[in-house]
C-alpha cells in the first residue's frame, strides 16, 4: 500500500467542513423560507449535502485506516446517512447569523452559490493533485455534484429573483 499523502487527508477535512457549511445553510435558509417550492428545493439540497459529507467522512475513515479508496457507490449503499452534530453546527454560527441577515431570496441564493463554488474549486484543485485514478474519480465526482448544485442555484436566482 501506498501511504496516502496528508494532503489528500486535508482536503477531505476540508470537504468535510464545507459540506456540513452547506448543510447547515441549507437547513438555516429553508426553515427561513416562504415559498414552499423553494423551501423544498433548500430541504433537497441540505440532504445532498449531508450525503457528500457521508462520502468524505467514510474516504477519510478509510484512507486512514486502510489506506485504500472506497467507492461512493458502496458508500451509499450503507444504511442511513449520519447526524450532524450541534457542536459542527455551532462552528458555523456566522453562516447562519448571515442567513438569518439575509432579507432577500436573492441573497440566500447567493450565499448558496458562494459555498458551492468554494466546494467545486476545492474539489477540482485535488483532481489534479490526487496521487491515484481512485482519488482522482473521487474529487470528480465531488467536483460534478457541486456544478450540479450551482447550476440548481443558477436556475433558482433566475426562477425567484
Amino acid at each position: 500500500m501506498t501511504p496516502v499523502k496528508g494532503e489528500t487527508l486535508q482536503a477531505l477535512s476540508a470537504g468535510i467542513k464545507a459540506e456540513a457549511a452547506a448543510y447547515v445553510f441549507y437547513i438555516t435558509a429553508a426553515a427561513k423560507a416562504e415559498a414552499s417550492s423553494f423551501k423544498d428545493i433548500l430541504a433537497k439540497l441540505a440532504h445532498e449535502e449531508k450525503e457528500h459529507f457521508h462520502i468524505l467522512e467514510r474516504q477519510h475513515d478509510s484512507l486512514v485506516r486502510s489506506e485504500k479508496w472506497v467507492s461512493t457507490a458502496d458508500i451509499l449503499k450503507g444504511e442511513g446517512l449520519p447526524e450532524i452534530p450541534e457542536d459542527m453546527m455551532a462552528s458555523h454560527r456566522e453562516l447562519m447569523s448571515e442567513v438569518q441577515d439575509a432579507v432577500s431570496v436573492r441573497t440566500l441564493l447567493e450565499i448558496a452559490y458562494r459555498l458551492e463554488e468554494e466546494a467545486y474549486g476545492t474539489y477540482s484543485r485535488e483532481i489534479a493533485r490526487a496521487d491515484s485514478e481512485e482519488g482522482r474519480k473521487i474529487f470528480t465526482q465531488l467536483a460534478g455534484f457541486e456544478q450540479g448544485h450551482m447550476r440548481v442555484i443558477e436556475e433558482l436566482m433566475v426562477r425567484y429573483a
